[in-house]
């Protein structure tokens, strides 16, 4: 037979244990983001700055460094899968992108820059843009549509808007999908005039 008047007591017990649980995963997030999280950090933050010299003087290999070639420093590659969970771990995803792009990796370009979180609106319409020259080049070109469509949407500017309204007009054209090519075309006439400045 049960004794009822314990579980009051059990009740206590039960929340006692489960606030604690919550106090000790509260600690445990806190010492990892102050400390261990920091400390990653300073140490991907420093990496980056050399693989983004490598890739300032066009050394794509050394930049990148996924065959860990013979240098004292991890590249972009050695930084996303060393350092994932902080900010230049994430920005190397967008750098390890274009990398595999230039070395003609497409594949994995789309990957690193699926996987890159970009919270700038300018940052994220580049991002899928190169999605978009990814899968052009592989010539997937539904999907280099979609991603061309995307990165003229996320925000309308004067760059990136006409930039990828153009690719899409050219790519829906060679589809022979005219009517696309004639909509997006009419979509990239009101920046016309400046994208044009900047191509010359």
């Amino acid at each position: 037979m049960i004794n009822f008047s314990l579980c009051p007591f059990l009740k206590r017990k039960n929340y006692g244990f489960f606030l604690s649980l919550i106090v000790i995963t509260a600690g445990i997030y806190f010492f990892y983001k102050k400390f261990v999280l920091s400390t990653s950090e300073e140490k991907a933050l420093e990496e980056l700055n050399y693989a983004q010299k490598y890739l300032s003087q066009g050394a794509i290999d050394e930049a990148l460094n996924k065959k860990k070639l013979k240098i004292p420093y991890l590249g972009f590659y050695g930084i996303v899968t060393k350092y994932p969970f902080t900010k230049a771990g994430n920005i190397s995803k967008f750098y390890a992108g274009i990398c595999f792009y230039k070395l003609g990796n497409y594949k994995e370009s789309i990957k690193m820059m699926r996987n890159f979180s970009a919270k700038d609106e300018f940052l994220s319409s580049i991002k899928y843009g190169m999605i978009g020259d990814a899968f052009a080049q592989i010539r997937n070109k539904n999907e280099a549509l979609k991603n061309y469509v995307k990165a003229a949407n996320i925000r309308e500017n004067e760059i990136t808007t006409p930039l990828y309204y153009y690719k899409a007009a050219l790519l829906t054209f060679s589809m022979k999908k005219y009517k696309n090519s004639k909509f997006f075309l009419k979509k990239l006439k009101k920046n016309i005039l400046f994208f044009c400045i900047k191509k010359v």
